[in-house]
């Protein structure tokens, strides 16, 4: 009896609420060509998608399928996506760009950090920015891609779920690694 009452002593501490452990897979990658005017290579594990054009307005003269194309980057094992708007420049650059950089400071709030990384392809007319916002925030990754005469691509990664940096870190830099895989990659159609 006095071995009991001497082991019971212990103070409970209760533990923090974990998260699930998540496997990310292989890095794989194969090219993709769709309905939008550019091409790329995806990761295997992730699907991309064309979303109908509806309600989709002319805006230049060339043909309304090339003027604008919404895709999708679903990556289902991180309940995640990358929301992607294609526009044909008809002479609005300086807005186009302000309008993503307009995105990006909407996050400053919530924001820990955020990255600028410069994308600089010469060769393929790709130039851009791809923005690494850390924090509880809505979309943690924001990119845009133009060849600065006549296309652009604007991207945004959102989660299935509630912000929280910190749970979603590791599939969050997965998902980094797979969107710097994708800008590295484009080509323009």
């Amino acid at each position: 009896m006095a071995i009991t009452f001497i082991s019971c002593n212990d103070v409970t501490v209760p533990k923090p609420r974990g998260y699930p452990r998540l496997d990310q897979p292989a890095d794989s990658f194969e090219p993709w060509t769709g309905a939008c005017p550019f091409t790329a290579e995806v990761p295997t594990y992730a699907r991309m998608t064309v979303r109908a054009n509806a309600g989709m307005e002319d805006l230049s003269t060339s043909s309304a399928s090339d003027t604008v194309c919404w895709s999708s980057l679903r990556f289902a094992h991180q309940r995640a996506t990358v929301f992607m708007t294609y526009r044909r420049i008809n002479g609005d650059l300086p807005e186009l760009i302000d309008d993503a950089h307009a995105f990006k400071d909407k996050h400053e709030a919530k924001a820990a950090r955020i990255r600028s990384e410069r994308i600089l392809r010469d060769t393929a007319r790709v130039f851009g920015n791809l923005f690494d916002v850390d924090g509880d925030v809505a979309s943690p990754i924001v990119f845009y891609l133009t060849d600065s005469t006549s296309h652009f691509l604007y991207g945004s990664l959102y989660f299935d779920t509630r912000p929280n940096g910190d749970s979603l870190q590791p599939a969050t830099d997965r998902i980094r690694s797979d969107v710097r895989h994708f800008a590295q990659t484009v080509k323009w159609r």
